[in-house]
Parts: structure tokens; sequence; C-alpha cells
């Protein structure tokens, strides 16, 4: 058996095929940010909607005896803030206070005689005590070392990506591309146990090149959108291919596959009978399903959701059966399709996703209609043959960079670009730092990681200006830490104000500033 958790003899005989579900997740640094606007409000959501049930799945159906295999692609800077004692102690405050709501929501509701919306009250009040007892007793407030566990079952395979979820194919400077990936992987390897053998490329950036700084990190494989294939291959999305002969190979995002999920016109989220994302006004509670009118929306009910949700599964689990089996007819190995669900998506926004979840892996695991893989045992026993060209693309709209290249953030992409010259000339001038200024050089490359997440310029390309100063906190916090680094000697307030940002803004504990001193090998 492969520490992988799955013997390369059993993936010989896939037939038809094989699924590969990969959890994707990420969330912007958020850890202490309070109230202002949403503050950690998305965090603690994405924890409870999506991570812990989630979590539950896998953690039950490995308990009966199952084998859900998966891969997880949670960013480094998620991963960082679940790890965090403050996170874990905020989310108990905020997953009581919502509990809070829910039994205010049920007293009031039965006053008024209000017997559905009672009815609602009780479940959520129900669901939520349960994620809560997860959370405390069976995972110990920290999900992190539950999702070490399963990687160290060989249930989940863990892959690295861009420390803060940066958009690649953007960094000015490919030192700021070798040092997101190169912290990334540290930190998968350090959160996880195991150093990830692929990268999920945030939003499936891919720029001509980046498979270079890829190689260097060690990378055997990564995943792209077909955007970045170029135009004259013609390839299946079914069969992965070569970058790099025998050194690295790109699986191709099934996106039919998501569209069959995540569409809300033609997918499964869009279902009549999901929970809308609209809430009560007076107990923010959301009560009604999805519908076409702001006036007449009928009420929620869990369970025909909960039993269309295993429909879907059920659905899916045919669909993805026929694709590799149609695939297998026309070809001599069997296929391997590639499907991310993103956390956001998975419970957060699609309340069901996650039950959804359950009844596929079930269905996969005792029917068998093809077998549940990750890419690493795949590409052990199924080597690529042929080679594809790459170009520029991503999964955003038109398969290009603009959703993270608009006008609007033009000034925020110039600020990053010199502060990363400003850092990576430090990082060079003061190779040997120790004591304060080391300490300072470290704080002043973690802020322009932080500064460089995608999640700031699709703010701002969608004319969403809610957390608009964050990405400049950081600049200004990375210009100060610069400033102090040059000083000969840091008197009292200095190392106050160090000790202050540090505290302030701490992930990636590890973290050295050599990493952005490295000497390029052969350019971009």
């Amino acid at each position: 058996m492969s520490n992988d958790g799955q013997t390369d003899e059993n993936v010989h005989r896939l037939f038809p095929g094989a699924l590969a579900l990969i959890l994707t997740g990420h969330m912007p640094y958020l850890r202490a940010a309070g109230r202002r606007p949403d503050g950690e409000d998305p965090l603690h959501e994405m924890i409870a909607f999506s991570i812990i049930p989630t979590l539950n799945v896998l953690y039950d159906l490995h308990e009966r005896g199952m084998r859900p295999y998966v891969s997880l692609a949670y960013s480094p800077v998620l991963l960082e803030q679940l790890a965090d004692i403050v996170v874990q102690k905020h989310f108990v405050v905020w997953m009581e206070r919502w509990l809070a709501r829910c039994e205010a929501a049920l007293r009031r509701w039965q006053r008024q005689r209000q017997r559905h919306q009672a009815y609602l009250a009780r479940f959520y009040l129900d669901w939520g005590q349960g994620i809560l007892r997860s959370f405390i007793g069976r995972y110990g407030r920290n999900v992190v070392a539950a999702l070490r566990e399963l990687c160290a079952h060989g249930t989940v395979e863990p892959l690295g990506g861009a420390a803060t979820h940066a958009y690649l194919p953007l960094l000015s400077r490919q030192e700021s591309v070798r040092a997101q990936l190169d912290v990334g992987t540290l930190t998968i390897t350090r959160l996880l146990g195991r150093r990830p053998r692929g990268v999920w490329l945030p939003e499936c950036g891919f720029r001509t090149g980046l498979d270079q700084a890829l190689r260097l990190n060690g990378t055997r494989y990564f995943i792209i959108d077909p955007a970045s294939v170029a135009s004259d291959a013609h390839i299946t999305h079914l069969r992965p291919r070569w970058v790099a002969p025998r050194r690295i190979i790109a699986l191709l995002r099934a996106v039919d596959a998501s569209l069959q999920i995540v569409s809300p016109g033609i997918g499964y989220v869009g279902d009549p009978l999901y929970l809308a994302p609209r809430r009560d006004r007076i107990t923010h509670l959301p009560i009604w399903r999805n519908g076409d009118s702001d006036t007449v929306i009928e009420p929620y009910d869990p369970y025909h959701a909960f039993r269309r949700a295993q429909e879907h599964a059920a659905h899916f689990a045919r669909w993805v059966a026929a694709e590799l089996r149609a695939f297998a007819d026309r070809h001599d190995r069997p296929g391997i399709m590639v499907v991310p669900l993103d956390a956001d998506v998975l419970g957060r926004r699609w309340f069901e996703g996650v039950a959804w979840l359950r009844a596929l892996l079930e269905t996969v695991l005792i029917h068998q209609p093809f077998a549940l893989t990750t890419p690493s045992p795949y590409l052990r026993a199924f080597r690529p043959r042929q080679s594809v060209a790459l170009q520029d693309g991503s999964w955003g709209p038109g398969g290009d960079h603009s959703a993270w290249n608009s006008p609007a953030g033009a000034l925020l992409r110039r600020a990053v670009g010199e502060a990363e010259d400003r850092v990576v000339g430090m990082a060079r001038r003061f190779p040997n730092a120790h004591g304060d200024q080391e300490r300072a050089l470290n704080q002043a490359v973690r802020e322009l990681l932080l500064a460089q997440s995608s999640d700031w310029l699709l703010l701002l390309s969608r004319n969403d200006a809610s957390e608009a100063h964050r990405p400049w906190d950081h600049l200004s916090r990375c210009q100060q830490m610069c400033a102090l680094a040059e000083r000969p000697a840091l008197d009292g307030a200095d190392q106050t104000t160090l000790a202050a940002i540090e505290e302030i803004d701490n992930p990636f504990p590890h973290l050295n500033y050599r990493v952005l001193a490295a000497e390029i090998v052969g350019g971009a």
C-alpha cells in the first residue's frame, strides 16, 4: 500500500474510471478582525456551515469502515487561522450567540403561533448544537488536527497552494511567486503532516513560466482550468498530460461537472427546494426556499430539501459513471474526473451541499459505479503518455485574468509591486540579520504576503469596498517593518510596535524573510 492509503493494484483495476474530489477552501486573514464591517463572521460561518459538517461526513464514513478518498486544498492561510487558539475561542463565542438567536426566534414564533417558523428555529437550534458539540467534543476545537489525522490515515491527500491565496499570474516578481509557493508548501507540511505532491493554483490562475516555479517548489502535478490549454490543443479533460516530460503533470478540472453542481441556472444549487440566502429581517435566520420572486417565496422545509440532495447525489453519480464509461469505451486506460468542491459553496452558500456530499460518497462507496481516488495514486498507476502546451488562463469569467486585473485594482497592484521591490531588496541587503532586525524583516514579508491575497483585487473589481482597508493596512505595516529593519537599534517604543504588529498578524510562525532573497534560476 502507498502512503496515500490506496494500493496501486486497486487503481489499476479502476473501471470505468475514477472521480477525484478536491475539497477547496479559502478565507483571507480575518483573525481577530473585530466587526468592521463583517469582521470574523465569514470565517466563523465557513467553519460552522462547511468545514465541521464536511469533517463529520469524512469521520462518520471512516468510522463505518469506508474510505472516502478526497483531496484537500484548503489555503495555507485558512489552515493557519483554523489552528489559531484565538480563532477557536472566538468561534465558540460566535456559535453560542448564533444559538441564542435561534432560541430567541423559537420563543418569538411560538408566542406568535407561527408553527412552521418555530419548526425551522428548532431545526436550526438542534443543528447548531450538533455543530458546537462536534467542534468541542469530537475535534477538541482543533479541526486542523482532525484533518491531519485523516491525512495520516491516507483518506485525505493534501494539496499545496499559495500561502495567502495570491493570484500568482499578477505578482510582479518571480521571487514573490516562489515565496508564496514555498511558504504554502511548508505550512501544509507542518500543519497536515505530509508534504503535498500537488498544488491547487488559486483561482486556477496560470501564466507562462509558472510551471518553472512549480517545478522548483518540488510540485509533481497541478490542476488547471481548460482555459489554460493552448487553443490548438484538443485534449480530453479526463486524461492528465505532461507539462514538462517526466517532471510535472497538469490535470484539468471537469467544467461540465462543476456546472452540474454550482451553476445557479442549471446546477443543483438553484433547485427550488433548497434554502435561499435571504434572511428574516428580525431574526436574521434564513426561512425561505429558492424562488424567482421577491414577493411570493415559499417557506423552507429541510425534510424535502435533504431528500432532494440525496436525489441529486444519485443523479451526479450516474452522470459521472456515464462520462467515465464513454471515455473508457474510446481509450485503453480509465480516465480521472477532477471536480473541485469549494467550501464557500458546499454548506455555506448551499446549505444542503454537505448532505449531497455524504450521499454521493455513500453511493459510490457502496455501489462502486466508479472508483474514488486522489491524483497521486492514479498518476503512479497511469503515467501520462502525451504532453500539453499551456497558455495564460483561469476559471474566472472569460477564462483570463480580468477578474483580478481590473482598472479598479490598478492602484493596489502597483502598491503591492512597489512593496515587493522594497522587501526583496532589503532581504538581499541584510542576508545575515538577527535579533530585532530579523524579526522586523520576517514581519515585513508576512505583511507583504497578506497584502497579496487575491481577495482584495476581486472585491475591487466588483466595486465592493467593504474590506478595502485590509490590504492597505498590511502594506502600511510592511513599510513600518522595513523602516524598523533599517535602524541600527530599536528603542523601547519601536520594540513595542514590533511586538504589537507581530501579535496582530501572526500566521506562518516559522517564516524566514530569506525566502524572498533566493536567486531565481532561469527567469520567469
